[in-house]
């Protein structure tokens, strides 16, 4: 396990993870300096365990809020504000350099985005005062209550998106990802509603398609159809219609996840679709056997583990069940299990508020050696990674 402790004990600033590899770390830091308040996107090597400012910006207008995207060798960020025009910057991780810095205007107030790559970008946008009229006829021809647009950073053009797998989700719900073979693809999740609506549906046999699909398609194809206008052909890769449900589970160099439950025996399962091959499987049960405690499943979508987690008098047991082999317990003051490193190594997180302050804790517990430590901080864990920030 490697911990990379980031936080800063010296000045008052808002910290951002943007990227955890395996040689760096990429983040964004806002602090006040001389009377105005500054933007830093900083690198740190953590091989060299030196940090370096790639780039930085004085915010002259601090309710802009700021979305970071990772690619290979640049960082795409949008700015918006909720309203019709938003700032799309792209920047080279290594020089800092910017590339594209654009201001474009949308009809309707973006409420989402999703850069697909380094180049593209999708935007969501809802019916505001404004635009109330086109985005009402808008609805009745098409049946969308929101308008989706591909943006093109190099072209700096746009292009409707009109295909319903897209234009009635958002972007949290695509998922690029790299083929066997290294071919950029895009996983689409579809699902019906939230776990409780799909799951509503089944008990009172609400009539209709209610129907949870997962599709895929190569991302260049997708591209090139939204900018044609033509129909995007996907590959339906999982569904479950009403009597159960389907979520995805997170995916590793081999496989897509997804959790898979039905409704009328309550079996749970983690199924795969290997990327490869193309074979579904199933990968984990998620079942209670008759005798066993009362216990809840944990499934860590970042890092494609699953675990399951029963609590016992004062003691948080925690078992691996997917790709992860870890059999330990620590005390429920710790917190919530949020992770695990090295199938050593287990993650807890408690968070202390009142009426004005909320503080959080994660705390790391050896189940080795049974030793702790804790940390006022926020945590993100990846791979054999924890950031502390």
């Amino acid at each position: 396990m490697t911990v990379v402790d980031m936080r800063n004990f010296f000045t008052d600033c808002k910290v951002k993870l943007i990227e955890i590899t395996d040689t760096m770390i990429y983040y964004a830091e806002e602090k006040q300096e001389e009377g105005h308040r500054s933007l830093f996107l900083l690198e740190y090597d953590r091989q060299a365990q030196k940090e370096r400012v790639v780039a930085n910006y004085i915010l002259n207008d601090e309710t802009y809020r700021r979305h970071y995207f990772a690619f290979e060798k640049e960082i795409v960020i949008v700015m918006e504000q909720g309203g019709s025009k938003v700032w799309a910057l792209r920047l080279d991780k290594q020089s800092g350099e910017e590339k594209n810095l654009a201001q474009i205007s949308f009809i309707g107030s973006v409420v989402d985005s999703k850069a697909l790559d380094h180049r593209h970008i999708l935007f969501y946008t809802v019916k505001n005062e404004e635009h109330a009229d086109l985005l009402q006829e808008y609805e009745q021809l098409t049946g969308f209550s929101q308008i989706v647009y591909l943006y093109d950073l190099d072209t700096e053009k746009y292009y409707y998106v009109k295909d319903a797998r897209i234009c009635q989700t958002s972007g949290s719900h695509l998922i690029p990802y790299r083929a066997a073979d290294g071919s950029p693809q895009l996983l689409v999740l579809d699902p019906y509603g939230d776990e409780q609506e799909k799951e509503r549906c089944y008990r009172e046999k609400v009539p209709g398609e209610i129907c949870d699909s997962v599709w895929t398609c190569p991302l260049e194809e997708f591209f090139d159809r939204v900018a044609q206008d033509r129909e995007i052909p996907m590959e339906l890769l999982f569904c479950a219609d009403r009597d159960g449900l389907l979520r995805y589970a997170g995916m590793d160099q081999d496989n897509l996840y997804f959790r898979a439950k039905y409704f009328p025996n309550n079996d749970q399962r983690i199924c795969a679709f290997h990327k490869e091959t193309r074979e579904k499987s199933v990968a984990a049960v998620l079942n209670l056997k008759e005798h066993e405690k009362e216990a809840d499943f944990l499934i860590d979508t970042a890092n494609a583990r699953v675990y399951r987690v029963s609590r016992q008098e004062d003691k948080i047991e925690i078992r691996g069940v997917l790709n992860s082999r870890v059999r330990g317990k620590y005390t429920q003051e710790l917190g919530d299990f949020i992770a695990c490193v090295d199938d050593r190594f287990l993650i807890a997180k408690y968070i202390m508020s009142d009426d004005k302050d909320s503080f959080e804790f994660n705390s790391i517990f050896d189940v080795q050696n049974s030793q702790q430590q804790s940390y006022e901080s926020r945590c993100a864990v990846q791979d054999n990674t924890v950031v502390l920030y």
